[in-house]
């Protein structure tokens, strides 16, 4: 009892001594106009706040454009920007319906659009002056292509020339490039042998076309007539607005496309469409073809005669194979198993250049078929395609009309020294003055 007494009695002391110590230092702190204005101990400061980790500060966004040289491959361009491969896998994806990243044109340009925290939302591919495709990043993390267009026109120019030795050095000397020389000798190969008919003497005119926006050539071109005068008789070719080449009665120089690519039809697993919900991928965007389910194995033939521009192995596509026919034409063949042609060949209509398969992105065994008019995906089972023998009767009369004023057109300077339609000339020589090209719009 007496001990509890007395630790209770020390307890108050004490407890009252630290009172008043304490009001005794804080009348020393007011009384000192220093320590009123003395700042916080950063360090303890730093020690009593809890820290949290920040995400660095936002930069402009950049834009950053790259000229394409030769050897250039798409992986060590990203690479060298530091773009995860993880994002060229998205891109090329999203490329499977055009395709436009699969060869790199020396000289063209790739433009890389970054946020504010160098993350990369878009990339443009300059096809040409007309054309360019976008690949946008979306919300989810992938990217989706578009293709936007300029318009555009063409330009015609003329080009006459006389056969002094063979058709080839004639034309390239009067001016037309290898591949109209070649484009020229197709068009009228059914009507005559160009190593063995041709006479030093008979002349030839090639109306040829440039396209061009309002203020740039897009580097595409076309041959639009043709006529070659040898001895009286003239072999001609008109470009009409189906795509096709006629000659001046409204015949066919050319074979007609076959609607099918297969030997037998086969059922439709997927339909062209324009905003197609991919069954794969669950996302939507353009299907610019029509898929054929068809066995693996089975025979792939070409709808119509042309070159094998393209050949490759996509990670999506799959092995494809792509045709040109006449410049104005293209069909395209994916998701092959074996490739049976070279790039350069030429094809005949209904030539086998394929069999189909289940390579790249795909559900299951299919012919993914593509055709495209100037540039555009268009529907290949009901498209207006040349598929008739000559200009339907409906349009014969704006065709002739056509003709008629494109053989004015391609009238020498000397109206008779050269003759391009059926009759008989006064001279069958060109003139130094009409050889060579000359601008007619």
């Amino acid at each position: 009892m007496l001990f509890r007494h007395f630790f209770t009695l020390n307890h108050k002391i004490i407890l009252s001594l630290a009172i008043v110590f304490v009001a005794v230092a804080l009348l020393i702190q007011l009384d000192n106009p220093d320590t009123l204005n003395a700042k916080p101990n950063r360090d303890l400061a730093a020690v009593s706040q809890p820290t949290f980790p920040q995400s660095p500060p936002a930069s402009e966004p950049e834009t950053q454009s790259y000229l394409i040289k030769k050897g250039d491959t798409l992986s060590d361009i990203f690479d060298s920007k530091g773009i995860p491969g993880s994002v060229l896998h998205q891109i090329l994806e999203a490329d499977v319906e055009y395709l436009s990243l699969e060869t790199l044109q020396p000289g063209k340009r790739v433009t890389f659009k970054y946020d504010g925290h160098r993350v990369l939302e878009a990339l443009v591919l300059r096809i040409d002056a007309a054309r360019t495709i976008t690949f946008s990043l979306q919300d989810d993390g992938a990217f989706v292509a578009r293709k936007e267009e300029s318009e555009t026109h063409w330009h015609s120019a003329i080009t006459r020339g006389a056969i002094k030795g063979s058709f080839y050095a004639s034309a390239v000397k009067s001016g037309l490039s290898d591949a109209e020389v070649a484009e020229v000798a197709y068009l009228l190969k059914s009507k005559i042998d160009f190593r063995r008919d041709l006479r030093s003497g008979d002349t030839f005119t090639v109306v040829t076309g440039r396209e061009m926006t309002h203020d740039s050539p897009t580097g595409r071109q076309r041959i639009e007539a043709v006529s070659l005068l040898r001895g009286l008789k003239a072999y001609n070719a008109f470009l009409f607005e189906d795509g096709n080449y006629y000659n001046e009665t409204g015949e066919s120089v050319l074979l007609a496309f076959l609607r099918w690519p297969t030997e037998k039809r086969f059922r439709i697993s997927s339909p062209f469409s324009p905003d197609r919900l991919n069954p794969i991928t669950g996302r939507r965007s353009p299907h610019n073809g029509v898929d054929l389910a068809t066995p693996v194995g089975t025979p792939i033939v070409s709808t119509g005669d042309g070159v094998v521009s393209r050949i490759g192995n996509h990670p999506f596509a799959g092995r494809y194979v792509d045709i040109s026919h006449s410049g104005t034409f293209e069909t395209r063949y994916l998701h092959l198993s074996k490739v049976l042609v070279k790039r350069g060949q030429r094809i005949k209509r209904g030539q086998k250049i394929a069999l189909t398969g289940n390579s790249g992105r795909s559900t299951g065994s299919h012919l993914h078929f593509e055709f495209h008019v100037n540039g555009q995906p268009v529907n290949p089972l009901t498209a207006d395609i040349p598929t008739a023998a000559k200009v339907p009767d409906i349009e014969l009369a704006s065709f002739k009309a056509q003709v008629s004023k494109q053989l004015a057109s391609m009238q020498p300077r000397i109206s008779s020294d050269l003759i391009l339609a059926t009759g008989s000339p006064k001279s069958t020589r060109t003139t130094e003055e009409n050889e060579g090209r000359h601008d007619i719009n």
